[in-house]
């Protein structure tokens, strides 16, 4: 059985980047976190230093990835002067775990992309099939698709993530929203107290590849806004 801390140790940081800005990024949900190169390197052009975090995503929970990347920010903080968060989809929702553990000194600003902070429609939808002996036998046993994190971002009132908190105090998020994403409604990836939210176009993982969403990110950890000059096609 592979554990947070393995998969956490495998993924080697960037060296020390003294008197630049570190972005650390991470993926959602079933991904790796090489679905974030093409947007690593645009960021890597716009002068960040870049760390892309992998993580075990469909076993523990929200709140275990996000002590795990809490202590991660912690470490990487000490290497920047700086430290900014990125997260796609269930990744987002594993950084404002990780913030609500422990907020960096040094923290700049968070961007969460296609997150589900009011639960996705589609993880209820394939959580009705749990328990079902068919479904089960052939798809949950081997596969292990209903996971304990794919059951927190239902979009039920009751669901683990409908209960997080709002950003903490001084925190900036933006929420980048995908103009058709196959996974979430537009409305589910609201966040209240975010700073800012945009939509570039594209589907939940096709927009972490599109140009436009690297240059709403670099904006957002730049300024704290993004740029209105930029709509979605």
């Amino acid at each position: 059985m592979i554990g947070p801390a393995d998969d956490f140790a495998a993924c080697t940081p960037d060296p020390p980047h003294p008197g630049r800005e570190l972005v650390v990024m991470t993926h959602g949900i079933a991904s790796t976190r090489f679905f974030l190169t093409p947007l690593a390197l645009r960021l890597r052009r716009a002068g960040f230093g870049v760390r892309l975090h992998g993580y075990p995503s469909l076993w523990w929970s929200n709140r275990t990835f996000g002590r795990s990347f809490a202590a991660l920010l912690r470490r990487l903080g000490e290497r920047c002067d700086r430290l900014h968060v990125v997260g796609h989809s269930m990744g987002g929702i594993v950084a404002r775990c990780a913030l609500e553990e422990e907020l960096p000194p040094n923290l700049g600003r968070v961007v969460q992309i296609a997150p589900p902070n009011q639960g996705s429609h589609m993880a209820t939808r394939i959580g009705h099939y749990h328990g079902h002996p068919l479904w089960d036998a052939v798809v949950v046993a081997p596969h292990r698709l209903i996971a304990p994190t794919l059951d927190e971002l239902r979009d039920t009132p009751d669901s683990f993530v409908r209960q997080l908190g709002p950003p903490p105090p001084g925190v900036d998020v933006g929420v980048i929203t995908a103009s058709h994403d196959n996974v979430l409604h537009p409305e589910q990836t609201h966040l209240p107290g975010a700073a800012d939210e945009v939509t570039v176009a594209g589907w939940h993982t096709g927009i972490l590849w599109k140009r436009d969403t690297a240059t709403q990110v670099a904006s957002f950890l730049q300024t704290g806004a993004f740029n209105p000059a930029i709509t979605p096609a």
